[in-house]
């Protein structure tokens, strides 16, 4: 598939199922976002894995008041930035190069009961320029749950940062109670270079 968004939009019709590998053997551009829907009829999957075959693949799109990838109920999906899975590098970028103060303008986007899922070993960047109350962010996990809540999820050994020279005003964003997104683990990763001139007057 020539993009992230046509793969997951196969999974989302049932094409593909059960246990899902997703080998990146490129670059890819989205001018869309690469949403991943719930297990449900006509989707049937247990889980779904992202990574590259060699270093250096970047998934990348301009997506204002949007995001480049969003788990929008998806459980048990893993995006890891090893080629191979194999080793420690983070070598799988994901960016989004807008920078937008529109609501939701984010890289990935957690949100409606998404569980169990898993950054690892990735470059996630963004230029975001959402205020601090605004959904946004180079990862943002959301509070549009309506049963559990995004629950379960890590972000662990991951650069997370600009793309390009614009800073985004935040790096992770949690938004709604403690009781739609609890459980999830933040680790070992680099955030770097972000900046809101509203929050620091």
């Amino acid at each position: 598939y020539p993009t992230l968004k046509a793969g997951f939009d196969y999974i989302n019709d049932g094409t593909h199922r059960g246990i899902i590998t997703v080998r990146v053997l490129g670059n890819t551009t989205e001018t869309a976002t690469a949403t991943l829907f719930a297990s449900a009829l006509p989707s049937n999957y247990s889980s779904v894995t992202i990574y590259p075959d060699a270093p250096g693949h970047i998934i990348s799109g301009n997506l204002a008041g949007s995001s480049i990838v969003r788990l929008n109920g998806a459980d048990n999906v893993l995006f890891d930035g090893r080629p191979n899975q194999a080793g420690s590098a983070t070598d799988l970028t994901i960016q989004n190069l807008s920078t937008s103060n529109s609501s939701g303008t984010s890289t990935i986007a957690l949100e409606v009961d998404a569980r169990n899922n898993n950054i690892l070993y990735c470059n996630v960047l963004g230029s975001s320029t959402t205020t601090m109350p605004t959904i946004g962010g180079n990862i943002w996990v959301g509070d549009l749950a309506t049963i559990d809540g995004n629950d379960y999820n890590t972000i662990a050994y991951c650069n997370i940062g600009p793309a390009g020279t614009n800073l985004p005003t935040k790096c992770i964003h949690f938004t709604g109670s403690l009781i739609n997104n609890d459980h999830c683990t933040v680790d070992h990763n680099n955030i770097y270079d972000y900046f809101s001139p509203a929050a620091n007057s």
